[in-house]
């Protein structure tokens, strides 16, 4: 199992950044990597499509929310992502005393026919990094 940790330090507040990158729906408002979010639901189940610059799609269910806790926690439940059991979370706490705040974002998950090495620095780099960096900048 592969496990990806990325923290980002933000100079703004917690609630500005969570305003920003805590809607499960929002994505495509603040991630290079996300074009389109189209949201529905499956049984009881909060859904989210996201469509890639490539046409590709990644399927993602929501698993856990809070705002209050400014937590996200989703799964990969089906596109073009070579992994299996990927569950990951998204959180915003504070920092110096509510003038800064930091984003942590990690996930787990089984890398399946694919490189190990390779998919484990696209989600570190590509998605991970790359889109908090970029929230960074909108802020």
């Amino acid at each position: 199992m592969a496990t990806v940790a990325v923290t980002h330090k933000y100079d703004a507040t917690a609630d500005a950044v969570w305003g920003l990158i805590g809607g499960f729906h929002t994505l495509d408002s603040w991630h290079p990597a996300v074009v389109k979010s189209t949201d529905s639901m499956d049984g009881n189940d909060i859904i989210r499509d996201l469509e890639l610059p490539d046409g590709g799609h990644v399927i993602e269910r929501l698993e856990a929310y809070s705002n209050a806790g400014r937590s996200c926690t989703y799964s990969i439940v089906g596109g073009i992502m070579p992994v299996e059991g990927y569950v990951a979370t998204l959180s915003v706490i504070e920092d110096d005393n509510g003038a800064s705040a930091i984003a942590h974002w990690t996930a787990d998950f089984t890398v399946v026919g694919a490189d190990e090495t390779e998919i484990v620095a696209f989600v570190t780099n590509d998605v991970f990094r790359g889109g908090l960096a970029n929230a960074a900048e909108k802020l």
